[in-house]
């Protein structure tokens, strides 16, 4: 099924004079959390969202009041001083294994010794911790 979230392609190239896909880049980056014409008013009171994709259930339309929406859209704005997106798991910039999981993204940049498993074992548990605190979720 689908986890949410997003997926990071790197092999997107855009040269510096392209002013066409510079701008379809800043475009996507800068378009906001949700399109402006899938919420709507049913009531003086509830709006309802209509989806894209299907949500538990099998649903596509979520009622809110006004309040429970700017509660919702509070919560994707983040914290002074802090990036919007962050990374977890073995992507996370202080995790041990972040160095043997990217290695293998520029393998002609630099030698990296093969990482033996038994180095692995004693992260098993900080990347259990991890994988628990990721599926605390915000409930829409």
């Amino acid at each position: 099924g689908d986890g949410g979230g997003f997926s990071v392609d790197a092999q997107l190239r855009i040269e510096a004079r392209e002013r066409d896909g510079l701008e379809r880049l800043l475009r996507y980056g800068s378009r906001p959390a949700f399109a402006l014409e899938r919420p709507r008013e049913i009531d003086p009171d509830p709006l309802v969202h209509e989806s894209v994709k299907r949500g538990p259930g099998g649903s596509v339309s979520l009622m809110l009041t006004p309040m429970q929406l700017l509660d919702r859209l509070a919560a994707l704005i983040p914290p002074p001083s802090k990036h919007r997106h962050r990374y977890h798991g073995v992507l996370a910039p202080n995790l041990p294994l972040r160095e043997a999981v990217t290695a293998r993204a520029h393998p002609t940049e630099r030698a990296v010794a093969p990482t033996r498993i038994e180095s692995l074992r004693p992260h098993a548990a900080a990347a259990e911790s991890l994988h628990r605190q990721a599926d605390q979720r915000i409930a829409w």
